[in-house]
């Protein structure tokens, strides 16, 4: 063992061999692994702390240091699109297989897969880019991450060396982290190189500290490779641990309004599936028959085949079911205003509980602040009504939920008439046709990672987050999210079937994560709604302007993408990704039954759905209109 060891020190054999050697000694390759941790210890020159503590004294390179430095904030994957001032980093991984590299071809997708994968996980990640050049390009997904509190953490080394700032050097901007400042929550440069742990340890611990959102963390080029004596320190040690109760007396507010209602409304978001609080949520709803909705958000955060669910939201009082609300309880939904109106009007009692305590009270007037981690808020707030329950506030809460089950029943018989449309089983296919089909299709626990746009898709997917379909939503709005998310989703989740709905506007935004997918073996698969046109801006452009002159003419100066027509199913292909173009109903269902073969073998498979053009002013041929 000792002449083993020594030659390993030594260089003189590689890993794979000293694992070999010790498993021909009769040595378990478990065994085998953590000896080799060990013995990497000792060659690292890291000395370990007092027991328990959870810090470590280390010496080596930069990027030694960087890559213990994640495994102690506990990572298991790095994105990146490589970059040789990381070259330390790198020569640190080959002894470091529990950390992860993943290679990316372009950085945004790259790091909407880190995102996916963080949602989909709840498990830190990092993602990587080279310098200013690569960071611009991943900024999309920064502010992605921004919009959508995913805690993710971003780094790209600086440009130049330390010795040449301020020269405009090659690939220099100037105060290089300021470009990310409005759409981080820390950003930081590491003034010295025995500074980068310690650099990193505050990004993670900001993004991770709640509210989440994303970080950047940044150091000058020349660190890499330089030898340092630092700390590693292990995240959990930093960890704030912000599981905040709310305030006792706003509960007790709470309550007596929500038992005082007529007309009671609840509007769910992220933080009620971040914080696993979706049961409690249904539990509420169903105590005082409170109707259920949501405003746009990454996840569905209620079972859409409960009774008390209603639907999405934009404003309340313009609410099918129920009419008018007097009282709104808001449980962890961000609320973002797509215009003037407001989502809850200021003569509506308001109750607002989130984490999030920044956004409370910005926009919308509060009754009852409730700042909480929202699984603690609910069990406060459903110990304090059942507390007030009585056999009048009881037998009001069985008339709320008969009467919304029975709008639930009505609104389910008019979405079952959807095969009625006269266009059904034409070719192209209508969107709505092309979801039905998935929908059928689809494994009763599949996630749908919907990044379809403005697509119509209705009255297909019911997504239920407890015992059935998640989903996964691009609520950030920056474009080429899809196919990157669904590779992190299915690398988080690899026993689950995980399907991509993707526009082809914005499928052409990211596509290069599909060779990921064809890489690392990810099963998913993507449907891309090819209708040969941006089909949002057309239909918001044209009901500006009904009778202008592209409706009168059909020449749609900012929208069409035929001529000639993107095969999308070629695109796939280049990545290694088998792929097919279906027409029709038909074609459609053939080609599912040949994605879900292709996933069970572990691989990828794109369908490229041709589909129908609808809204105004479209010319008499909708296929092909005259540009």
């Amino acid at each position: 063992m000792r002449e083993l060891v020594v030659g390993y020190l030594s260089a003189a054999i590689s890993r794979r061999e000293f694992i070999s050697r010790l498993v021909a000694m009769g040595v378990s390759a478990t065994a085998a692994d953590s000896v080799l941790r060990s013995v990497s210890n000792v060659a690292h020159g890291q000395e370990l702390g007092p027991d328990g503590l959870g810090y470590r004294l280390f010496e080596g390179t930069t990027g030694e240091a960087l890559a213990e430095q994640l495994l102690a904030s506990g990572v298991r994957y790095v994105f990146g699109n490589s970059a040789s001032q990381d070259a330390s980093f790198y020569e640190a991984l080959v002894d470091r297989p529990q950390l992860k590299y993943i290679i990316t071809p372009h950085e945004g997708p790259g790091a909407a897969m880190a995102a996916g994968y963080i949602k989909a996980s709840g498990e830190p990640a990092i993602v990587m880019q080279a310098g200013v050049v690569g960071l611009t390009n991943a900024m999309g997904q920064m502010y992605n991450a921004w919009k959508e509190q995913v805690p993710l953490v971003f780094y790209s080394y600086t440009r130049p060396s330390t010795s040449a700032v301020g020269r405009d050097a090659f690939e220099e901007v100037e105060n290089q982290d300021d470009m990310v400042a409005p759409i981080t929550k820390y950003r930081w440069v590491a003034s010295r190189a025995d500074k980068i742990p310690d650099t990193t340890r505050r990004a993670f611990k900001a993004a991770w500290t709640p509210p989440y959102g994303p970080s950047y963390m940044s150091w000058y080029m020349d660190f890499d490779g330089q030898k340092i004596r630092t700390e590693i320190i292990d995240q959990d040690k930093l960890d704030p641990r912000m599981r905040v109760r709310p305030n006792p007396t706003e509960v007790e507010r709470a309550a007596d309004l929500l038992v005082g209602a007529r007309r009671p409304l609840m509007i769910v978001g992220d933080e009620v599936y971040r914080a696993k609080a979706i049961s409690q949520a249904v539990a509420l709803a169903e105590t005082l028959g409170i109707s259920v909705v949501q405003a746009r958000q990454v996840h569905t955060s209620f079972p859409q085949n409960h009774p008390l669910w209603v639907g999405d939201v934009r404003s309340v009082d313009r609410l099918d079911y129920p009419p008018s609300p007097d009282v709104v309880l808001n449980v962890g939904d961000k609320l973002q205003h797509s215009g003037a109106r407001l989502i809850v009007p200021r003569d509506t009692r308001f109750i607002d509980m989130r984490i999030d305590a920044d956004s409370v009270g910005r926009v919308l007037r509060t009754d009852v602040p409730l700042i909480a981690d929202v699984a603690y808020g609910l069990a406060d707030l459903q110990a304090a009504i059942d507390d007030r329950l009585t056999a009048s506030v009881q037998t009001l809460a069985a008339d709320r939920l008969s009467a919304s089950r029975a709008y639930r029943q009505r609104v389910d018989a008019i979405a079952a008439q959807i095969s009625k449309n006269p266009y059904w089983n034409d070719s192209p296919m209508l969107s709505d046709r092309v979801t039905y089909e998935i929908a059928a299709f689809a494994d009763n626990d599949a996630i749908i990672v919907d990044d379809g746009g403005s697509i119509g898709r209705a009255h297909s997917f019911v997504y239920d987050p407890i015992n059935g379909r998640e989903r996964f939503f691009y609520y950030g709005a920056h474009l080429g999210t899809g196919v990157g998310t669904a590779a992190g989703v299915q690398l988080a989740r690899p026993d689950r079937q995980v399907i991509c709905l993707v526009g082809d506007g914005t499928f052409i935004f990211g596509p290069t994560a599909l060779w990921n997918m064809a890489r690392l073996e990810l099963p998913v698969i993507t449907i891309v709604y090819n209708n040969h046109a941006y089909g949002g801006p057309h239909n918001r452009v044209i009901s500006q302007y009904p009778g202008g002159r592209m409706a009168q003419t059909g020449r749609f100066v900012h929208d069409y993408l035929g001529k000639p027509d993107m095969n999308m199913a070629s695109i796939a292909q280049g990545f290694g990704v088998q792929a097919e173009v279906a027409d029709n109903p038909r074609q459609l269902k053939a080609a599912l039954s040949r994605a879900q073969r292709a996933s069970r073998d572990g691989k990828p498979y794109l369908i490229d759905a041709q589909v129908r053009r609808t809204g105004a002013g479209w010319a008499d041929d909708p296929w092909v209109p005259d540009i």
